[in-house]
């Protein structure tokens, strides 16, 4: 059969094809410095006797000191040689908040190994030679399995791993693979392909060693989230996916019959129908997925499921009973035509993984299988060769999403993605038992494990198979450094787990799961998808700017794992009581629900109008971004957002959206419409627009989709060009940017604004600090630079853009890292984007630290005015603030013109004031109020600008 590799020449990666057949041909994993305590080089070629080397491609080559942004010889060629020493780790921090280390106990350096992947055509007894500048060895292809064989004293090992076929082609970007097997030893393979602002789910089916053409099973390009496959009881091919119509998602479903694909049929009915897997035993099929039905002006998602049998389907099954929102469902068939289905909940105020058996269309017991206040999330489910279920899934820290952020040192939450480990876990009779010993999590670094997303499946020995995802960060212990996930393989086999191995081209994003089956020969294969970002670095035209880890085209995988040998012991010999470790969620909050409750609750009557509050976060990173370790994946983003912090809504906004790249921009759009709940959860559009001093960081804002990102020119970005482009494309995309990290080197002095596209700036931060004014409360000055960082700009605070008469509002939010201090507080009529949009043109805004009411409003003329509105009048006006905490307010101040002019001291939840100036005069003036709880909790106003006539 013909097949591609992909063949390395200096740092650019060249399509080659071969012929052959897959048994003959090996890969092979082999790495360089292993425990190294110095910055060796490793340069080095590979020979093969009784052979042929098809194909050589780096993995974790570093060719651009991520320190110095120079160049570093670290090149592969065609010709099986190779340039490179081990990666140096950067000791960039030490504080406690960034790095797993006391600031008192300075780091040890840490060195990390590279590797290159060597795929080898076996033509009889193959040898391999390794020649090295730090020794040599060679080894017979047959003498290598799938544990590492070491050399050169433990510093080199040669591992196999398996052979992957690209399935997709370049004219697409190609995401979230499905698979299944066929009973004729068939296997089909299937993705969402997207192109020029559509996607359609393309399937390829292997027969022998031959691969069908692409066949497109969507009617029409649109928006496609995840597909899934399954083969019912007349060995028809069945193909799922969600797909948007209007504010709603549904899921789709096409069989394969005689006569080629026919008409869809919609299997989802009421509510927004996302994440959805399919699975098939028995004859039956079963569709599992997760359904946002808004109740009373929440969101709020149940587990949905549908059960093909005999030909019919049946009525909607909801299998989750929680009030809370229940995630993202998997699900594996037996044999007999029954199923397991797996989801994790929010129901505890924490992710907790629940569990139900189906018994054809009829559904078991629910239970719960973890209890802890430990984030356990992102189940997966599958079946051994006796009919019990296996369960995998994510943990990680307490207080999951909770308060956090630079201010708040020791803290007592863990952030969106610090760490994650696995657990495997057996029911049987009801009861659950887990794995011992459990998969080493430090093998890896020497740091946090960052263990996830693990898929399992039984091969035709019955032994168990784990696929997971695991990060490697170009500098492991900085803040800032780019990242990936890749895919490693584990066995679990005579009493424990092997050494994970690495699995070539699957390299991208935190959310991107490989697809498992068993082939009708007992093997298991496999499918994945991989953005192709590298360690390589290479320029941003047209600023110059060396970037790394940066995603290219997306493509799907295929790959054969194999069968494991047979073993002599059970596994059910190496299984013990499921219990989970005590862990302690210590309360941050003493009412959380009751004051979200309130605030949702709280009405402004201003005139005729009646305005609710709603908090948000208007910048929030994610993994886009690459450039910081802590924050979670866009889909962790938007269950932050909806469960952690019960905002209303989000805007997501990392840096030009992935570096202007279309399929990135274009996947985040669709999710910010996948999360769409009318009436309920309001997604925003954004990204952030990055530039050093004056012209300063800015988060862009849209409340419609399909705008891109403005490309930032290199006179702007070195500071010889202001923001007149930005506001020229704001006005035409109806568009707003909001200045933020302003008193900081990122910030700004505000020497452009306009008031008609710029409205609002970051006040507090939760990343960083307040920006009210220098040595306000959480503010910096001169004095107190411990409470600041990235840098201290005295020009970039709010009071100097009021000096300036710059009519600017203010909210809050969080940038990276920081989670549940920082709350954009937004005045409007309703959730709809267009009413979010127009409260923050009006800036009619604030920022809270805490989920703090704060109503501030003027009365003049008979009129009632709210924050943000600009009054025309001779008369004074009568202030009034009303307020509720989420604790005592112990001050209240009011601001006139960079004074302030007004102080109490309540002492009380809540306040209800009124202030008539009684130094009034003719002239423009604006006024703004503060409110401080006794636990620190701060909630600013944006100003009510007073224009007096003389």
């Amino acid at each position: 059969m013909s097949r591609a590799f992909l063949c390395a020449v200096g740092t650019t990666l060249v399509l080659t094809t071969a012929t052959s057949a897959l048994d003959n041909d090996v890969t092979l994993l082999l790495t360089f410095g292993i425990d190294a305590e110095a910055e060796d080089q490793w340069d080095g070629r590979i020979e093969v006797d009784g052979g042929e080397l098809l194909n050589l491609e780096e993995r974790d080559f570093l060719n651009i000191d991520p320190v110095l942004r120079e160049p570093v010889v670290a090149e592969i060629d065609a010709n099986g040689s190779w340039k490179v020493s081990v990666r140096k780790d950067w000791n960039q921090f030490h504080r406690i908040n960034y790095i797993e280390a006391s600031p008192a106990h300075p780091l040890p350096t840490l060195f990390f190994p590279v590797s290159v992947f060597a795929t080898v055509r076996d033509l009889g007894s193959a040898r391999v030679s390794v020649n090295t500048v730090q020794g040599d060895f060679d080894f017979s292809l047959a003498d290598i399995g799938t544990e590492p064989r070491h050399f050169l004293d433990g510093r080199a090992s040669a591992v196999r791993t398996p052979t992957v076929e690209r399935l997709s082609s370049p004219e697409f970007e190609d995401d979230e693979p499905a698979i299944v097997a066929h009973s004729n030893g068939d296997v089909s393979v299937a993705w969402i392909a997207y192109r020029e602002s559509g996607d359609r789910v393309l399937l390829r089916t292997r027969s022998g060693d031959s691969w069908s053409e692409s066949e497109e099973i969507t009617p029409a390009p649109a928006d496609i989230f995840r597909c899934s496959l399954a083969v019912d009881g007349q060995k028809r091919l069945w193909a799922f996916w969600s797909e948007r119509e209007g504010t709603r998602w549904h899921i789709w479903g096409r069989v394969r019959g005689t006569r080629g694909w026919e008409e869809p049929i919609r299997i989802s009915s009421d509510g927004s129908n996302t994440f959805h897997r399919a699975a098939s035993g028995g004859g039956s099929v079963f569709v599992a997925w997760q359904s946002f039905r808004s109740s009373q002006g929440v969101a709020q998602s149940d587990i949905q499921v549908r059960v093909l049998s005999n030909g019919r389907w049946s009525s909607e099954l909801q299998a989750s009973s929680s009030p809370a929102n229940d995630w993202e469902p998997a699900i594996a068939a037996t044999d007999n035509g029954s199923a397991y289905l797996v989801w994790d909940s929010y129901d505890g105020d924490n992710y907790d993984v629940f569990f139900r058996s189906l018994e054809g269309d009829r559904l078991g017991r629910l239970e719960q299988i973890t209890t802890s206040p430990r984030f356990q999330a992102h189940a997966t489910v599958a079946v051994d060769g006796s009919g019990q279920a296996w369960v995998a899934w994510d943990e990680s820290g307490v207080n999951w999403g909770k308060d956090q952020g630079f201010l708040i040192n020791p803290s007592l939450a863990s952030p969106l993605h610090q760490e994650r480990s696995i657990r495997v876990a057996r029911h049987q009779g009801g009861a659950w038992q887990e794995l011992s010993p459990r998969l080493p999590e430090f093998y890896l670094y020497r740091l946090y494990p960052n263990f996830e997303s693990p898929q399992l499946h039984f091969d035709g020995h019955d032994t168990l198979t784990m696929v997971f995802r695991h990060w490697t960060r170009v500098q492991a212990r900085g803040i800032g450094s780019p990242l990936g996930w890749e895919n490693f393989v584990t066995r679990f086999r005579n009493g424990s787990w092997s050494t994970p191995v690495a699995l070539p081209h699957s390299r991208g994003s935190i959310e991107k799961r490989p697809a498992l089956a068993r082939a009708d020969n007992g093997r298991l294969v496999a499918a994945w998808m991989t953005d192709n970002r590298t360690f390589s670095g290479r320029d941003l035209p047209p600023i110059g700017r060396r970037a790394l880890m940066l995603p290219q085209n997306a493509e799907v995988y295929f790959a054969d794992l194999g069968l494991a040998e047979e073993t002599s012991g059970s596994i059910g010999d190496s299984l013990e009581p499921f219990i989970e470790p005590y862990a302690e969620e210590v309360p941050i909050h003493v009412d959380e629900k009751g004051d979200v409750a309130a605030i949702r609750g709280y009405r402004i009557q201003a005139g005729e109008k009646t305005y609710g509050i709603y908090r948000g976060d208007l910048h929030r990173h994610t993994d886009v971004s690459t450039d910081f370790k802590y924050d979670g994946s866009l889909i962790e983003v938007y269950r932050y957002a909806l469960d952690a912090a019960a905002f209303d809504f989000i805007a997501p906004t990392d840096h030009q959206l992935g570096f202007d790249m279309e399929f990135t921009w274009w996947q985040d759009e669709k999710l910010t419409d996948l999360f769409h709940v009318p009436g309920a959860f309001t997604p925003l559009f954004g990204y952030e627009r990055s530039l050093t001093f004056p012209n300063g960081h800015r988060n862009v804002i849209f409340a419609h989709r399909g705008v891109r990102p403005l490309p930032i020119p290199a006179d702007e970005s070195r500071g010889e060009a202001g923001a007149a482009k930005l506001y020229d494309y704001l006005h035409e995309n109806n568009g707003i940017s909001m200045p933020h990290s302003s008193g900081t080197d990122q910030g700004t002095d505000f020497r452009d604004n306009d008031p008609e596209v710029e409205p609002l700036m970051e006040v507090f931060q939760g990343y960083r600090a307040s920006y009210e004014y220098t040595d306000a409360p959480k503010a910096a000055s001169r004095q107190r630079l411990i409470t600041q960082r990235s840098g201290f700009n005295a020009a970039g605070y709010w009071w100097d853009a009021l000096a300036k008469g710059l009519k600017i509002g203010v909210q809050a939010s969080s940038d990276h890292w920081s989670t549940h201090i920082s709350y954009a507080c937004l005045i409007a009529e309703d959730l709809s984007r267009e009413a979010l949009f127009d409260a923050i043109k009006k800036r009619h805004a604030y920022g809270a630290t805490d989920n703090i009411v704060l109503d501030f409003q003027a009365q003049s003329g008979g009129e009632a005015y709210i924050m943000g509105d600009i009054i025309e009048t001779d008369q004074v006006p009568k202030l009034r603030i009303r307020a509720r905490g989420t604790g005592v307010i112990s001050q209240l101040v009011i601001v006139k013109n960079q004074q302030l002019i007004f102080e109490s001291r309540p002492g009380e939840q809540e306040i209800d004031v009124e202030f008539v100036d009684q130094n009034f005069e003719p002239g423009d003036s604006y006024y703004y109020a503060r409110v401080m709880q006794a636990d620190g909790n701060l909630a600013w106003s944006s100003p009510i600008w007073i224009e007096a006539p003389p």
